[in-house]
Protein backbone atom coordinates (compact mmCIF):
# COMPACT_ATOMS: atom_id res chain seq x y z
CA UNK A 1 0.00 0.00 0.00
CA UNK A 2 1.22 3.57 -0.22
CA UNK A 3 -0.51 7.11 0.46
CA UNK A 4 -0.24 10.08 -2.11
CA UNK A 5 -0.67 13.45 -0.69
CA UNK A 6 -0.81 15.54 -3.60
CA UNK A 7 -0.99 19.68 -2.58
CA UNK A 8 -0.92 22.75 -4.83
CA UNK A 9 -0.48 26.31 -4.53
CA UNK A 10 -3.93 28.35 -4.50
CA UNK A 11 -2.64 31.47 -3.66
CA UNK A 12 -3.64 34.82 -5.93
CA UNK A 13 -0.43 34.09 -7.91
CA UNK A 14 -1.53 31.18 -9.40
CA UNK A 15 -5.39 32.87 -10.61
CA UNK A 16 -5.24 33.03 -14.26
CA UNK A 17 -3.74 28.94 -13.93
CA UNK A 18 -5.90 27.50 -12.00
CA UNK A 19 -6.65 25.35 -15.03
CA UNK A 20 -3.23 24.00 -15.59
CA UNK A 21 -3.04 22.92 -12.28
CA UNK A 22 -6.36 21.15 -11.69
CA UNK A 23 -4.92 19.43 -15.06
CA UNK A 24 -1.98 18.39 -13.37
CA UNK A 25 -3.78 16.91 -10.42
CA UNK A 26 -6.06 15.57 -12.45
CA UNK A 27 -3.73 13.80 -15.14
CA UNK A 28 -1.70 12.62 -11.70
CA UNK A 29 -5.11 10.48 -10.69
CA UNK A 30 -6.10 8.89 -13.45
CA UNK A 31 -1.89 7.55 -13.80
CA UNK A 32 -2.24 5.96 -10.35
CA UNK A 33 -3.91 3.24 -11.04
CA UNK A 34 -3.02 0.86 -8.22
CA UNK A 35 -6.02 -0.71 -6.50
CA UNK A 36 -3.48 -0.59 -3.20
CA UNK A 37 -2.89 3.14 -4.30
CA UNK A 38 -4.87 6.15 -1.55
CA UNK A 39 -4.61 9.98 -2.98
CA UNK A 40 -5.47 12.80 -0.55
CA UNK A 41 -5.82 16.29 -2.49
CA UNK A 42 -4.55 19.48 -0.21
CA UNK A 43 -4.15 23.04 -1.15
CA UNK A 44 -2.71 25.76 0.49
CA UNK A 45 -2.88 29.76 0.47
CA UNK A 46 -2.96 31.84 3.26
CA UNK A 47 -4.19 28.52 4.99
CA UNK A 48 -4.11 24.75 4.13
CA UNK A 49 -7.29 23.34 3.10
CA UNK A 50 -7.63 18.68 2.82
CA UNK A 51 -10.10 18.87 -0.78
CA UNK A 52 -10.29 14.87 -0.04
CA UNK A 53 -8.83 12.60 2.51
CA UNK A 54 -7.03 9.66 1.62
CA UNK A 55 -8.84 7.14 0.19
CA UNK A 56 -8.72 4.09 -2.51
CA UNK A 57 -11.98 4.63 -3.66
CA UNK A 58 -12.17 6.09 -7.46
CA UNK A 59 -15.40 7.44 -7.44
CA UNK A 60 -14.68 10.09 -4.09
CA UNK A 61 -11.37 10.44 -5.79
CA UNK A 62 -13.47 11.96 -8.90
CA UNK A 63 -15.82 13.77 -6.54
CA UNK A 64 -12.76 15.40 -4.78
CA UNK A 65 -11.14 16.24 -7.98
CA UNK A 66 -14.59 18.05 -8.81
CA UNK A 67 -14.52 20.07 -5.81
CA UNK A 68 -10.66 20.86 -6.80
CA UNK A 69 -11.40 22.09 -10.63
CA UNK A 70 -13.66 25.23 -8.69
CA UNK A 71 -11.44 25.89 -6.07
CA UNK A 72 -11.17 29.85 -6.11
CA UNK A 73 -6.89 30.73 -6.19
CA UNK A 74 -6.68 33.99 -3.63
CA UNK A 75 -4.05 34.18 -0.11
CA UNK A 76 -0.30 34.27 0.44
CA UNK A 77 2.02 31.43 -0.15
CA UNK A 78 2.09 29.49 2.91
CA UNK A 79 3.51 26.48 2.42
CA UNK A 80 3.75 24.76 5.76
CA UNK A 81 -0.12 24.93 6.15
CA UNK A 82 -0.30 22.71 3.19
CA UNK A 83 2.53 20.67 5.17
CA UNK A 84 0.60 20.57 8.36
CA UNK A 85 -2.59 19.21 6.35
CA UNK A 86 -0.79 16.10 4.62
CA UNK A 87 1.15 15.50 8.48
CA UNK A 88 -2.36 15.49 10.22
CA UNK A 89 -3.15 12.36 7.94
CA UNK A 90 0.52 10.73 8.20
CA UNK A 91 0.41 10.88 11.87
CA UNK A 92 -2.93 9.52 12.34
CA UNK A 93 -2.52 6.53 10.27
CA UNK A 94 1.60 6.34 11.53
CA UNK A 95 0.27 6.18 14.99
CA UNK A 96 -3.06 4.53 14.46
CA UNK A 97 -1.32 1.49 14.24
CA UNK A 98 -1.59 1.43 10.12
CA UNK A 99 2.37 1.46 8.76
CA UNK A 100 2.12 1.99 5.24
CA UNK A 101 4.31 4.55 2.82
CA UNK A 102 3.69 7.63 2.15
CA UNK A 103 4.89 10.05 -0.66
CA UNK A 104 4.08 13.77 -0.78
CA UNK A 105 4.14 15.76 -3.79
CA UNK A 106 4.37 19.38 -3.48
CA UNK A 107 3.93 22.12 -5.92
CA UNK A 108 4.29 25.71 -5.58
CA UNK A 109 5.38 28.94 -7.98
CA UNK A 110 7.31 31.33 -6.84
CA UNK A 111 9.55 32.39 -4.72
CA UNK A 112 8.68 31.92 -0.64
CA UNK A 113 9.84 34.30 1.52
CA UNK A 114 12.24 33.34 4.63
CA UNK A 115 9.80 32.50 7.44
CA UNK A 116 7.64 31.23 4.84
CA UNK A 117 10.98 28.84 3.53
CA UNK A 118 11.22 28.24 7.44
CA UNK A 119 8.54 26.76 8.46
CA UNK A 120 7.88 24.78 4.98
CA UNK A 121 11.25 23.52 5.74
CA UNK A 122 9.89 22.68 9.57
CA UNK A 123 6.71 20.84 8.50
CA UNK A 124 8.71 18.97 5.78
CA UNK A 125 11.29 17.73 8.56
CA UNK A 126 8.40 17.16 10.42
CA UNK A 127 6.94 14.63 7.74
CA UNK A 128 9.88 12.71 7.34
CA UNK A 129 10.00 11.99 10.58
CA UNK A 130 6.82 9.83 10.25
CA UNK A 131 8.49 8.30 7.32
CA UNK A 132 7.22 10.17 4.34
CA UNK A 133 9.29 10.92 1.29
CA UNK A 134 8.95 14.96 0.30
CA UNK A 135 9.31 15.84 -3.54
CA UNK A 136 8.67 19.16 -4.83
CA UNK A 137 7.43 20.64 -8.11
CA UNK A 138 8.11 23.79 -8.99
CA UNK A 139 7.39 26.21 -11.70
CA UNK A 140 7.10 30.08 -12.58
CA UNK A 141 9.93 31.89 -10.59
CA UNK A 142 10.26 29.29 -8.19
CA UNK A 143 13.55 28.76 -6.24
CA UNK A 144 14.87 25.69 -6.58
CA UNK A 145 17.53 25.60 -3.56
CA UNK A 146 14.29 25.98 -1.22
CA UNK A 147 12.45 23.18 -2.86
CA UNK A 148 15.65 20.97 -2.77
CA UNK A 149 15.74 21.87 1.05
CA UNK A 150 12.21 21.03 1.35
CA UNK A 151 12.33 17.92 -0.41
CA UNK A 152 14.53 15.51 0.40
CA UNK A 153 16.86 16.29 -1.84
CA UNK A 154 17.41 17.90 -5.26
CA UNK A 155 16.72 14.64 -7.01
CA UNK A 156 13.04 14.64 -5.37
CA UNK A 157 12.54 18.35 -7.28
CA UNK A 158 11.00 18.31 -10.48
CA UNK A 159 11.67 21.66 -12.22
CA UNK A 160 8.95 22.72 -14.83
CA UNK A 161 11.01 25.53 -16.72
CA UNK A 162 8.19 25.62 -19.30
CA UNK A 163 5.52 27.60 -17.04
CA UNK A 164 2.26 25.83 -16.05
CA UNK A 165 1.39 24.90 -19.49
CA UNK A 166 4.40 22.24 -19.12
CA UNK A 167 3.11 20.87 -15.88
CA UNK A 168 1.90 17.78 -17.43
CA UNK A 169 4.87 17.45 -19.23
CA UNK A 170 6.42 15.92 -15.54
CA UNK A 171 3.88 13.55 -14.93
CA UNK A 172 5.44 10.70 -16.27
CA UNK A 173 8.59 11.41 -14.30
CA UNK A 174 6.34 11.64 -11.18
CA UNK A 175 5.20 8.37 -11.64
CA UNK A 176 8.31 6.36 -12.31
CA UNK A 177 9.87 8.13 -9.27
CA UNK A 178 7.42 8.32 -6.55
CA UNK A 179 5.50 5.96 -5.00
CA UNK A 180 6.12 2.10 -5.43
CA UNK A 181 3.38 0.70 -7.73
CA UNK A 182 3.76 -3.17 -8.61
CA UNK A 183 2.40 -3.46 -12.36
CA UNK A 184 2.89 -7.06 -13.24
CA UNK A 185 4.47 -10.07 -11.70
CA UNK A 186 6.02 -12.97 -13.79
CA UNK A 187 5.49 -15.97 -14.05
CA UNK A 188 2.16 -15.95 -14.35
CA UNK A 189 2.04 -19.87 -13.26
CA UNK A 190 4.54 -22.45 -12.47
CA UNK A 191 4.43 -26.43 -12.20
CA UNK A 192 3.94 -27.91 -8.77
CA UNK A 193 8.06 -28.74 -7.31
CA UNK A 194 9.43 -26.57 -9.74
CA UNK A 195 11.71 -24.04 -8.80
CA UNK A 196 11.37 -20.63 -10.38
CA UNK A 197 12.44 -17.14 -9.56
CA UNK A 198 9.64 -14.30 -10.07
CA UNK A 199 10.31 -11.20 -11.39
CA UNK A 200 8.62 -8.48 -10.26
CA UNK A 201 7.77 -4.96 -12.28
CA UNK A 202 6.32 -1.58 -11.64
CA UNK A 203 7.37 2.11 -10.61
CA UNK A 204 9.39 3.62 -7.52
CA UNK A 205 11.53 0.71 -6.41
CA UNK A 206 14.93 2.10 -6.98
CA UNK A 207 13.64 5.59 -4.92
CA UNK A 208 12.87 4.14 -1.32
CA UNK A 209 15.51 5.58 1.24
CA UNK A 210 17.52 1.77 1.88
CA UNK A 211 16.76 -0.89 -1.09
CA UNK A 212 17.98 -3.36 1.26
CA UNK A 213 15.26 -2.60 3.61
CA UNK A 214 12.58 -2.98 1.04
CA UNK A 215 10.36 -6.39 1.56
CA UNK A 216 7.75 -7.78 -0.87
CA UNK A 217 5.38 -10.24 0.22
CA UNK A 218 3.60 -12.70 -1.81
CA UNK A 219 0.20 -14.34 -0.50
CA UNK A 220 -0.13 -17.73 -2.05
CA UNK A 221 -3.12 -18.94 -0.40
CA UNK A 222 -5.84 -17.64 2.58
CA UNK A 223 -3.18 -18.83 5.39
CA UNK A 224 0.24 -18.98 3.83
CA UNK A 225 2.26 -15.95 3.04
CA UNK A 226 5.89 -15.51 2.31
CA UNK A 227 8.13 -12.18 2.59
CA UNK A 228 11.34 -11.69 0.91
Amino acid sequence: ECNLLCFVHRSGSVRNHWTEIYSFVESLAEKFISPMLRMSFIVFSSRGTTIMKLTENRQAIRRGLDILQYEVPGGDTFMHEGFKRANEQIYHETYGGVRTASVIIALTDGELQDVQFYYAEQEANRARSFGAIVYCVGVKDFNETQLSTIADSIDHVFPVTGGFYALRGTIDSILKKSCIEILAAEPSSVCAGESFQVVVRGNGFYHARNIDQVLCSFKLNDSLTISK
